[in-house]
């Protein structure tokens, strides 16, 4: 909750937190599901009135959050002495991404679901009747409906149908420490961050950068992150890795020591007004989409489920006219 402003996508953010800990609750944590909290925190005197106020905007809001001046090192030993404010969200989670879809799948194999893995996509074709899904080697399937969780490629599947779908890539990279005695106890991250979200211009190609800093049940750290505008570059540029990592050094400049064991680049789903797109986009429908999640896909995927599951249901989430595509019909 930490990095989101109160309105739509907060309260999507708040909904989808409840119903991971149900999951979790359910089918158990076989997904390194950890409520380890996060610390935001700033460097700079002049920031920490609009951090205090953050804060504030939570509490009010039912989220638990404390602003603090002093006392960092319980929360973070290793914060560096020259931090100014810290903002503290101890109800935010961490999760391993690849560990929790691992886990659905198990469970929805168990429940009879056919998985088919690295079956590229060609084309799709859709009337009142259902859809016709093309593979690349040849291969078609029938279905009632179709959900494309595909991230940024989903506008170039839907463009065949005439379908506009305003998500383009925003790029991201982050470096992988190694493994040592530098101990992070939460996520710790530049209040810059929530600035470098929520602010964006697709016209604009330069490189924002802002720290995020986790630790992993492995032992590694990873330190990000950037945004930008790229296309759909996965390049690695060295240059942006050394700013995230001057950017994570002065909060924490114990990782100076620490050796960059790998790298990566991906792409998030940027829709045009910040929150994601969940709903039908033919007009049949029988095509649906679940995209523009951004840089909080794992965090919303609770709720994107459930919004998912009332179109199916014939039940109507709170949100769900929030994130359909037709605002922005006008």
């Amino acid at each position: 909750m930490s990095d989101k402003s109160p309105g739509e996508l907060f309260d999507l953010m708040r909904d989808s937190l409840a119903l991971w800990q149900e999951m979790v609750d359910h089918l158990g944590n076989h997904c390194e599901y950890d409520e380890k909290g996060s610390t935001v925190v700033t460097l700079q005197s002049g920031a920490a009135g609009r951090l205090k106020s953050h804060v504030r905007d939570h509490t009010a809001n039912g989220i638990k959050a404390e602003f603090l001046t002093d006392g960092f090192a319980s929360l973070e030993p290793e914060l560096s002495p020259d931090v100014a404010a810290v903002g503290w969200w101890p109800q935010d989670t961490q999760v391993q991404p690849m560990r929790a879809c691992f886990q659905i799948a198990q469970h929805l194999k168990r429940q009879g679901v056919a998985h088919r893995l690295y079956d590229s996509v060609a084309g799709l074709a859709a009337n009142a009747a259902g859809v016709d899904i093309r593979l690349a080697n040849g291969d078609r399937i029938a279905a009632g409906r179709v959900v494309l969780c595909t991230g940024v490629w989903t506008a170039g599947l839907l463009a065949p149908l005439g379908i506009h779908i305003p998500v383009i890539p925003r790029k991201g990279q982050l470096c992988v420490l190694e493994r040592g005695p530098v101990a992070i106890r939460t996520k710790i991250a530049d209040f810059a961050y929530n600035e470098t979200v929520e602010n964006a211009d697709p016209s604009d190609s330069a490189v924002q950068t802002a720290a995020i800093i986790e630790g992993t049940r492995s032992g590694t750290i990873l330190c990000g992150s950037s945004r930008c505008f790229a296309g759909f570059d996965l390049s690695l540029d060295d240059a942006v890795l050394a700013r995230i990592m001057a950017d994570c050094i002065r909060l924490v400049p114990s990782l100076a020591a620490r050796r960059i064991i790998r790298g990566y680049a991906g792409l998030r789903p940027y829709s045009i007004d910040g929150l994601p797109i969940i709903a039908s986009v033919d007009e049949h429908g029988r095509i649906f989409t679940a995209t523009g999640h951004e840089g909080t896909g794992h965090g919303l995927a609770a709720v994107t489920g459930r919004i998912m599951a009332g179109y199916f249901g014939g039940t109507t989430h709170s949100l769900a006219v929030a994130v359909s595509p037709a605002r922005f019909a006008s």
